[in-house]
Parts: C-alpha cells; structure tokens; sequence
C-alpha cells in the first residue's frame, strides 16, 4: 500500500471534516424511506417487489458498501448464478444462467450500455459511486428491452433526490495492490421542485504481474469520471430530468523486451476508451389514469488502440504503422411506454422504441454503404402487454414485440408470465418468453486481420432467437425483529442460431463454413445451438442483528458435439455457492461481513482432428476456485463519516489452471486462466454531510 497516499487522503477528508462541522446542523424532522424492496425494471410504474409479476432481485446501496464494491464487477463477483470472466485486454465480463454476458442487456436507469467488446461490456468501466440499487432480471426481456435481453437485464439505479437542501461527500479508497479511487458528490435542492447533483471520480490502477511491470498480468489503466443531472418536478408527480455522464479510461498493454542482447526493443500497446452520455427523461401521470415515461437518450462510445516501439538503447518511441485501430459507436434512442392504472381487473402496456446505431473506424467495411469505413443500423419496435388480474391472488401477464430492422429480420417476440399467491407466505411465478439478440457491428461489418488475425465481419448474419422457462417459489415470513426470505427456481434456456466464429470458404453468394477443411480464415455464421438449464436455491435471515445469505446453483450446460459422438453426454454440469454472514453492532455503528463464493469446474466439449485425421471429441477444463472477502464497515459522527476496511480475496488466488484447448484470443497463458490480482487490503473513508 502507498502510505503516503493513504495518510495524504485521510488527512484531506479530516480537514475538510472540521471545516464542514462549522456548519449547523439542520433542525428538519429526520426521516427514512426503506427503498429495499421496490423495484422499476419492466414495471408499469415504481413497485413492491413482491408484487411484480417478474422474479427481481435487488442489491442496496448498503450492500454496495459492505463489499467495498467500486465497480460492477467487483459487485456481481459474489452473486448466485453470475460468473465473472477476465481478460488482460478485454476487462471483466459475466455470464448470466450460463449465457454469456452478450446475451445480458446492461442498463443505467433504462438506457443501455454501448460499447461491447467481443459482445460484452467491461465491467471495470461502469463505477458504482452514485448508484442506489442494482435490480436483476433472469431471463428475457425481449419484449420490453428488446436485442441483448436474451439472458436477462441488469439495471443500475441512480441517486435521483436527497432529504437535505445540500449535500456534499468525498471518499478515498487505498488497496495495497496499487490502486487508488477517489471521488466527489454534490448536491443542491435549489427549490422543493428544482434538484442538482454532481458527481466526480479518479481511479489509478497501477497494475498488478509477476516480476516487473512487463510481465503484469494485471494491465495498468487510469480511470476518470464525470456524472451531472438537473431534475425538475411540477404539477402532482410529472418528473423531467437531464443526465449528463463523461468516461475515460487510458490502459497500458507492456511488451516482452525483444533481441535483448544487440538494440533491445518492445512493442508497447496503449488502449483509450471514452464513453459519453446524453438522458433526458420524463415520467408522470396523465389524464388521471394513465403513467407515461419518455426517455430520449444520444450515447457515444470511442476506443482507440496505438501500438508504438519504444527503443531502449536511445529511449525513442515511435508509432507502429501510425494508429493501429480507432474504433467509434454511437445510439440514439427515443423510448415512450404508457401504462393504464385502472381500477380494474384488466391494465394495459404501450409502447415505442426507435433506435439509430452507426459506427465508423478504419476496420468497419459495410458493402451496402457507400461512406469508408462507416455503418449505420436502425431499429424501430414496437411492444404491448396485456395484464389481468381476476382475482387479488393471481396475475396474468401477456406481451410482445415487434421490430423492424434496416439491415436484417427480427423475430416476434411474445412472452406470457403468471404470479400466484399461494398463501400470505407463499408466491409462485411462471414464464415463458422467446428472446433474440441482433448481431453486432463487428460481426457484421468489421475485419480484424494483421499478423496473427484474420476475421471478417459477415453482413449476411441473422439475429439469434430463444425460448426460455422458468418456474420459481418464493416464500417469505416477516416480522418486526425477524425476516425469513427463501427461493427455489428451475430455468431452461434453448438458443438457436447463436452466432459463432468459424472459418470459412468465399463463394459467389457469400462465405460458406469450412467443414472441417482448414483456411486460417475465420468469419461468424448462424451455426450453434446453445442450451442451458438448472435450478436456483436462495435464501436469507435477518434475526435482529443477524444476517446470512446463502445461494446454491446448478447450472447444465450442452454440448453439441453430443450430436456427432456418442461417448459426449448432452450436459456437462457445474455448480455455485455463495455465502454472505453479517452482524452488526448498533451501540457502535460497527458492521462485520464475510463473503465466500465457490465456483465448480467448467468443462467445455470441442471437436478436433486427431493424428490419423479422424475428427474426435477432446474437453478443456477450467479449474474451480473459492473467492472470500471479509469486510468492517464503522461509521462516527451520527453516521457522516464512513469507513470501511477489509481484504478481498482472502485465500490469494490469482489464476486456475486451464486444461485442452479454448482460452480464446487474449488469453493470458495457454496452460492458466486468470481469476483476480490476488489478495487486496483495502480501506475506505468517507465524509458525508448535508444542511
């Protein structure tokens, strides 16, 4: 750990600390509003979870805390049924019931992340400093949220009000791996209908190897942030607010030294990637009966990678054929959705989503467009769901979508959901709903090819369809010192036309598979069939001061090889465990937290061709691995200061061991897969206030 950082950040917010305590403290009625359970996320309008008609789960800010969680990954590291993968260019990326995190529509109050690299988003790039909650959703939501919501959604909540006229918090957080994150809020209530905050934020990450800083494993990456909104409230609940988010990351890929001996030399990559967003949205209730939400968004993604030789005998640098790879997306969308609330069995959903994606970059060939290196894709849907209600304990929910695209077909997507209260303790949720993810830019339009890469986009793709299952039990006993909350879900995911990468042959119609003929050519086809199933066990039980979490997963996971060998059982199976155990002591403002995640062995099937050209099944095996955090969370000074210490990855582990083939591109070692930076001591403090 840099102590002189540490002590010049605890000593800034100690100063800043007793000029703020001069303030006087406000004489308004102290209030709070228990936020645990209502959820937005594919609803009509803001709800209590146990009413929803989706099974949603909720992580709290308190929970964010309690982690230590800065980013999105760190977050889910440690949730049931989520698998967290790395990458030391690429960054984090999840898989959600088994599918892959491409398949996982990520949102910031509704509006998705852009900017997916190999299909995913980099988890390390959305900061969690002024999110509220996060809701989850298992399975499609298509249907609302349409391409990429084939596996489920993740929504961020932000912080959108505050109870004092003005808010002011700073936080620096030291971990002894080398990284540095500090941040800064303010808000100000001008007027009762008037609201402003902003939000600032630096992360120095200086990287985490083996021996020196060329072989880290772990790349050095700076990040920056800045996130602002206006809200302005009128009339009864009408609600318009403008949120405006900058990002920029700069991450540094070292190279092996080369020729040593006689003019040594590397080849350093240098990777910038900025994110810029632009939210104006409305909600509030119109002719009496009626909630409306509009959100009018304009996102823009930029990545550029330079790749330079730095000479270490004279220390000159130059760049390696100029800028290597410059890659610009962007979308703008236009959302509105009208739900009824009728006093009637019967309510209804409306809605419109109209979205324009265009790329451009040095590597983006579209035959279709005239313009270099430029594309551009636009997508207008439209959605309905019907939701019925004949009694006070069920609920019946039908939707679907229909989507025209400029580039390529999309499928109607229906959906059909029912929520039964068996008792005032017992809840069931059923659900059927088709899914599908439209192909991406790249693998339509981009061309990856240098010296060791040869891939082409292929425009002729088709968007991947699904059909997904679910059934879930939910049972939940309340009272005022004590809550039990417990789950059990069975899902199964079928995915038909999932796109893969495979080489191929050029054909006067277009590019053809390869079959088996080796090209060293690779381009993406609708060729795969893609399943999953398992079952879900979670439970919870708060005792006064008590917590414990536990969560058990059972996920199979197909093999199409099957289809061709029969020694290839259909499913190869893995599971997941996590644990959380948490006590607090109210007299002393003092948490105590300890996380266990447990991850099983991944077994994958994969054809190959043996020694006498016999075309064979062999199996890559990624290791299991135990993850375990444990956290102290103490506040002072009726809770304005915060501090929360602890270590993360408690039992040190850095990599698995990686068995056969796969790894993918950038796979760090042929025979490892990395898993984390090892174990991390960390310590948070805070200063909150406001007046």
């Amino acid at each position: 750990m840099n102590v002189n950082r540490l002590h010049i950040s605890l000593w800034a917010i100690f100063f800043a600390t007793t000029l703020v305590a001069q303030v006087p403290e406000s004489d308004s009625i102290t209030w709070s509003i228990d936020i645990e359970d209502v959820v937005v996320t594919a609803q009509y309008a803001p709800t209590d979870s146990r009413n929803a008609i989706q099974e949603i789960k909720t992580i709290s800010k308190e929970t964010i805390q309690r982690r230590g969680a800065t980013n999105l990954e760190q977050l889910l590291s440690l949730e049931t049924n989520i698998r967290i993968n790395q990458d030391a260019v690429l960054g984090s990326s999840m898989s959600l019931g088994g599918v892959s995190g491409q398949n996982v529509k990520i949102m910031i109050d509704g509006v998705p992340v852009i900017g997916r690299l190999a299909g995913n988003v980099d988890l390390t790039q959305i900061n969690l400093n002024q999110i509220e909650r996060v809701e989850i959703v298992e399975g499609p939501l298509s249907v609302y949220y349409g391409t990429d919501a084939l596996a489920g959604v993740i929504n961020l909540i932000t912080k959108k009000s505050q109870l004092k006229k003005n808010e002011i918090g700073i936080a620096s957080q030291i971990e002894n791996r080398g990284e540095n994150i500090y941040s800064a809020r303010f808000g100000r209530r001008f007027t009762d209908q008037l609201f402003f905050q902003a939000n600032v934020g630096y992360d120095d990450f200086e990287g985490f190897g083996n021996d020196s800083i060329r072989s880290s494993i772990w790349n050095p990456k700076e990040q920056k942030y800045v996130d602002a909104s206006l809200r302005y409230t009128f009339g009864a609940d009408q609600d318009i607010r403008y949120a405006f988010s900058f990002f920029d990351e700069n991450g540094t890929n070292l190279g092996d030294v080369r020729r040593p001996q006689f003019k040594p030399y590397a080849w350093d990559d240098f990777y910038f990637t900025d994110r810029v967003n632009h939210v104006l949205t409305h909600s509030g209730t119109f002719l009496e009966k009626y909630y409306l939400n509009t959100t009018l968004a304009y996102n823009q993604y930029f990545r550029k990678k330079n790749t330079t030789r730095i000479n270490f005998d004279d220390g000159s640098t130059e760049l390696v054929n100029g800028q290597q790879d410059t890659t610009n997306f962007a979308t703008a969308m236009l959302r509105t959705v009208a739900a009824s609330k009728f006093d009637s069995p019967i309510n209804f959903q409306l809605g419109t989503e109209l979205t324009f994606d265009n790329g451009f970059g040095k590597r983006i060939v579209d035959p279709l467009n005239e313009r270099e290196g430029y594309s551009e894709i636009g997508n207008y849907a439209l959605f309905a769901t019907l939701n019925y209600t004949p009694f006070e304990k069920l609920m019946l929910e039908a939707g679907t979508r229909y989507a025209y695209n400029t580039r390529f077909g999309t499928p109607l997507t229906p959906s059909i959901n029912l929520k039964y209260n068996l008792s005032d303790k017992w809840i069931m949720r059923g659900s059927y709903g088709k899914g599908f993810r439209s192909p991406d830019f790249k693998e339509l339009f981009h061309d990856f090819i240098d010296v060791n890469h040869f891939i082409k986009g292929n425009p002729l793709l088709g968007a991947e369809q699904s059909d997904n299952v679910q059934l879930a039990f939910n049972y939940s006993k309340r009272k005022e010192d004590r809550r039990l909350d417990f789950k059990i879900k069975g899902f199964y995911n079928d995915i038909a036309d999932k796109i893969g990468l495979y080489q191929y042959i050029d054909t006067p119609a277009g590019p053809v598979p390869a079959n088996g003929e080796s090209t060293g050519e690779f381009t993406y086809f609708n060729q795969e069939v893609y399943k999953t199933h398992g079952v879900n066990l979670n439970g919870s039980y708060r005792l006064k001061n008590l917590g414990i979490k536990a969560g058990l997963t059972t996920i199979g996971y197909y093999n199409q090889v099957s289809e061709s060998f029969d020694d290839v059982a259909p499913f190869t199976y893995t599971f997941e465990l996590s644990n959380e155990l948490n006590y607090q002591f109210p007299r002393q403002n003092l948490s105590l937290s300890l996380f266990t995640r447990i991850n099983d062995k991944q077994i994958e099937f994969y054809p190959d061709i043996d020694d006498k050209g016999n075309e064979i099944a062999k199996q890559s095996i990624v290791d299991g691995f135990t993850m375990m955090d444990f956290t102290a969370t103490k506040s002072f000074w009726k809770k304005r200061i915060g501090l929360t210490t602890g270590v993360k990855n408690i039992l040190d582990v850095q990599s698995v061991n990686l068995q056969g083939g796969g790894g993918g591109v950038h796979t760090t070692s042929g025979t490892s897969a990395a898993v984390s930076a090892g174990r991390n001591f960390f310590v948070r403090l805070g200063f909150d206030i406001g007046w």
